[in-house]
């Protein structure tokens, strides 16, 4: 049985890499490179002409910057898979464009086409899998308008595996740093996806959902142990004292040293 090839776009502003870049073995990873950019704004007018299964986009250019382009993107055509190139200097960008749910970076220096397989294979997984996760969506829409009093009984049982098992997962590990990437990794989904389901099955953000079960956690450590608010802190994930009573103030109305006191 035939693979369908990965369709993907190449941007960056320096020709040598795109050289680079245009010379791999592209069939060999069962992909095919469909077009190039040597800036974010005519990679945007190419995506929404050819629609690439895979940009592969430097994040440091003129007129429109990698991350931009990125998000503008993603919000248009989810589907779009994002791998980006870095300097050095750039890992800060390319780390944030990871918690929005890009599906990895390597930097310009070491990239080699072993690199390009495995970017190109998960590509193609994170393609199917997110194209099962809106065909279900558009199924779930196309039994809530025929039967429009099933729409809002939507109980536990019926929320996706993948959200129960991200569920799962946070509460198995609060004391632990979370983030919806390492969860989004753990349950086979890209966090853009993730972080949609988990809002419109539970009803609330990710973000919320762990600070909530975090700010519950501490409240019965502070009322039922004889732990220091700082170890009560790090019980739940946030060993940041001052971050910790912060957030807990905010949750609770009042300081954690207030609660403890009673």
């Amino acid at each position: 049985m035939s693979i369908t090839p990965i369709s993907v776009l190449i941007i960056d502003d320096e020709l040598p890499l795109r050289q680079e870049l245009r010379s791999m073995p592209w069939p060999s990873f069962g992909a095919e490179l469909v077009g190039e950019a040597e800036n974010g704004e005519e990679a945007l007018e190419l995506c929404k002409a050819l629609e690439p299964d895979l940009v592969i986009s430097d994040i440091t250019m003129p007129i429109m910057d990698g991350l931009e382009l990125f998000r503008i993107v993603k919000k248009k055509f989810p589907l779009i898979q994002f791998v980006l190139l870095t300097c050095h200097s750039d890992f800060h960008y390319a780390q944030e464009a990871l918690k929005l749910g890009a599906l990895d970076y390597f930097t310009k220096l070491s990239f080699d086409e072993e690199d390009m397989k495995t970017a190109i294979e998960k590509a193609r997984t994170a393609i199917r899998r997110e194209t099962e996760l809106r065909d279900y969506e558009q199924e779930r829409t196309r039994r809530e308008l025929s039967n429009p009093q099933q729409a809002g009984t939507r109980d536990e049982r019926k929320i996706r595996k993948e959200v129960k098992l991200a569920q799962q997962i946070i509460m198995s590990k609060l004391g632990d740093p979370i983030t919806l990437t390492s969860v989004a990794d753990e349950v086979g989904l890209s966090s853009y996806y993730l972080s949609r389901l988990f809002r419109e099955e539970s009803g609330e953000s990710f973000n919320d959902y762990v600070t909530r079960l975090r700010m519950e956690k501490a409240v019965n450590l502070l009322q039922n142990t004889q732990l220091k608010v700082y170890e009560v802190a790090e019980q739940v994930g946030i060993p940041s004292y001052r971050y910790f009573s912060q957030l807990f103030r905010n949750w609770t109305g009042v300081a954690p040293t207030d609660y403890k006191k009673g």
